[in-house]
């Protein structure tokens, strides 16, 4: 391990009954891609985080926190389901910030690679606490956070209303909330015809399902009569897919005041969040 301060609001036996944990402590998932850094070849993950955009998003971010609400990224926060804490640096390099709890339920991603971005970009440890943690469950006293920063992570919430009141829950009043890499989808003429070829698939035994396509799918109407029927989420990584207005809805129905940042590069796209009744 490394020399970071470490909390564990968790037990390994809580972990195995949150939602897709299986994957996301699969260790072997991340060898050979652009997150396996143990080897000091931080090159491919920085061509990844400028490819996809996200530093990008959390730069625009921060500058539409400043201009739109007259906000700064400072005091203390938390980067949810913060993964290989990539953003970490970042968001330091970024604002005025103090301290970081880094929360996220992948022991190998939280303890072995994090460790190793932090220490090449040279973070400070007092600078930053390692939490094994769920988000739906933070640790922390009510308004005890300046912001809360989170990328590619709500759309992986399996109760993103339950993940937005904890969120609500922890911030200041005059807190902010940075949410990036989120999807975005609309209900297109593509979009439907997915869904049917998906409803014709599912018909197939899920045996040669899982031959041809490495999973089953389960489709039950022909013509969708919802978003979330017509968008299903993906079984194995727990993507979620909404609309731009049922984002809205969601960050509204718990008090947020959001601000689409759009970004016409990419197709994730990101959002920055203030108390609406402050």
């Amino acid at each position: 391990m490394s020399e970071y301060k470490v909390q564990e609001w968790i037990t390994p036996s809580e972990i195995k009954t949150i939602e897709y944990s299986g994957y996301w402590n699969d260790e072997t998932q991340d060898k050979g891609t652009h997150w396996d850094v143990l080897d000091g070849n931080f090159g491919k993950m920085e061509a990844y985080l400028r490819e996809k955009g996200l530093l990008r998003q959390l730069e625009e971010s921060v500058r539409r926190l400043q201009s739109k609400f007259n906000r700064e990224l400072h005091g203390t926060g938390a980067d949810l389901a913060a993964g290989t804490l990539w953003a970490v640096p970042h968001l330091l390099r970024l604002g005025k910030v103090e301290k970081i709890y880094c929360v996220e339920y992948s022991r190998h991603r939280l303890f072995k690679i994090g460790p190793k971005v932090l220490e090449h970009y040279g973070v400070p440890k007092d600078k930053v606490i390692l939490v094994l943690g769920s988000f739906y469950n933070l640790k922390l006293p009510d308004k005890s956070l300046d912001f809360v920063f989170m990328s590619a992570a709500l759309h992986h919430a399996d109760d993103p209303n339950a993940l937005l009141s904890e969120v609500r829950r922890v911030l200041k009043p005059e807190g902010v909330a940075i949410v990036i890499r989120e999807h975005i989808s609309e209900a297109t003429l593509k979009a439907y015809v997915k869904h049917i070829l998906r409803f014709f698939v599912s018909r197939a035994p899920s045996g040669i399902q899982k031959r041809l396509f490495g999973r089953t799918f389960h489709e039950t109407k022909l013509i969708p009569k919802s978003s979330s029927e017509l968008f299903p989420p993906d079984p194995v990584l727990g993507d979620h897919f909404y609309t731009r207005l049922q984002y809205q809805e969601m960050f509204s129905r718990h008090g947020f005041i959001a601000e689409h940042v759009r970004d016409k590069s990419s197709s994730p796209q990101a959002f920055v969040l203030i108390n609406g009744s402050a």
